[in-house]
């Protein structure tokens, strides 16, 4: 009776772990694939140094909304944040293509600050 008894609970013990983890791996299946879906994008950092540790002048600024203005015209990405001043300006784009993306953003500083030295991170 004893061994019966035993061999219930196992078979009791055996079928929920095997029950919870079937239901967990589904759920980690959906959760990835979720993930991919929403957080297919990535963010890309375009850094612009000038020489000199000042503040931002309002040339500085009035460049940095112009290239902000046209990365948001032309659908690079989401602005995520921006800042300037201390001899370098910072914009963060959320873009969903990173190659394209990178091209948009070079053609971008051509038009839009063709004498700033700038790299793409």
């Amino acid at each position: 009776m004893h061994g019966k008894f035993a061999l219930i609970l196992f078979f009791a013990a055996f079928l929920t772990v095997i029950a919870c983890s079937d239901d967990a791996s589904q759920k980690g299946i959906a959760k990835t694939s979720e993930r991919r879906i929403i957080h297919n994008e990535t963010n890309l950092r375009l850094v612009i140094r000038w020489p000199g540790d000042d503040f931002a002048s309002r040339q500085d600024i009035e460049t940095q909304n112009r290239i902000q203005k046209l990365i948001s015209e032309r659908k690079v990405g989401r602005i995520i944040s921006s800042a300037t001043g201390m001899g370098w300006m910072d914009i963060v784009v959320k873009v969903k293509d990173k190659p394209v993306a990178r091209s948009t953003i070079s053609d971008i500083m051509r038009i839009a600050a063709p004498e700033r030295k700038f790299t793409i991170e």
